[in-house]
């Protein structure tokens, strides 16, 4: 094993990944318990100016923890404990451009797969909770701090950071310390966890779920393209229909 706690270096590396784990496992687990909703920020007696510029400060925020939690801390992590060059990272990490049309194809499959899966869930989720089906999406509450664009960018961005960090970093690492089984039924739950957004237990169940599927395509394809397609198609479509289906009143 690379890590060594007597190193100053090492241990930097260990307090970023405690931090990205802490921000974006934990905290959600914490948010939920704490039964909070996302408070509007924007008041009737703020011009469009202002929304707009906190709008681009949210997502400024939002873009700038995302790259740093489950970018730059991997990144610094290889670089500073395993000290391999960005061509070996690239390698741990399954970012190949061999096998790119292979992959792609994988994913589009996983994106058909995962929209059968998410329905089967959803419809089992609403017969067993005779819950509201608008606890189904937190796209809701995401609204109430960031427009239409703005949620496009995030669904279209941020894909490839989770991907990034928990089917490339994460699952590499646990499958070099524990197996593949353990490395993938980890980072599912660990991804499930971080979709834990205030009381909507189903966006947790079916991240879990979907981690499984993109972590075997991975696995599959041995490329990490085919799930950063498959998470990026998926959630694109998935703003698309939602906002297709409340044009008409669904």
């Amino acid at each position: 094993m690379d890590f060594n706690f007597k190193k100053p270096t090492h241990l930097f590396a260990l307090i970023g990944l405690l931090g990205s784990l802490f921000l974006f496992v934990v905290y959600p687990l914490i948010a939920v318990f704490s039964f909070t909703q996302i408070p509007s920020l924007y008041t009737p007696s703020m011009t469009p100016v202002q929304k707009l510029t906190l709008e681009i400060s949210l997502l400024f925020f939002q873009f700038l923890f995302v790259f740093a939690g489950l970018i730059l801390v991997p990144l610094l992590w290889y670089k500073l404990v395993n000290r391999i060059t960005i061509k070996e990272m690239f390698a741990r990490l399954n970012l190949r451009k061999e096998g790119l049309n292979n992959a792609i194809l994988w994913g589009i499959i996983t994106v058909i797969i995962a929209f059968g899966i998410t329905m089967t869930i959803g419809l089992v989720y609403l017969f067993i909770t005779k819950t509201n089906p608008s606890t189904l999406s937190n796209i809701p509450d995401l609204q109430q701090l960031f427009s239409i664009t703005s949620l496009y960018l995030i669904v279209a961005i941020q894909p490839f950071c989770e991907e990034f960090f928990f089917r490339g970093f994460l699952l590499e690492k646990i499958t070099r310390v524990g197996g593949t089984t353990i490395a993938v039924v980890t980072t599912s739950v660990l991804f499930g966890i971080s979709h834990l957004t205030y009381t909507y237990a189903y966006t947790a169940i079916v991240a879990v779920v979907l981690g499984l599927l993109f972590a075997l395509v991975v696995l599959k394809t041995k490329n990490l393209y085919s799930a950063i397609f498959a998470h990026t198609a998926l959630n694109i479509t998935s703003l698309t229909l939602y906002f297709f289906g409340k044009s008409f009143g669904m």
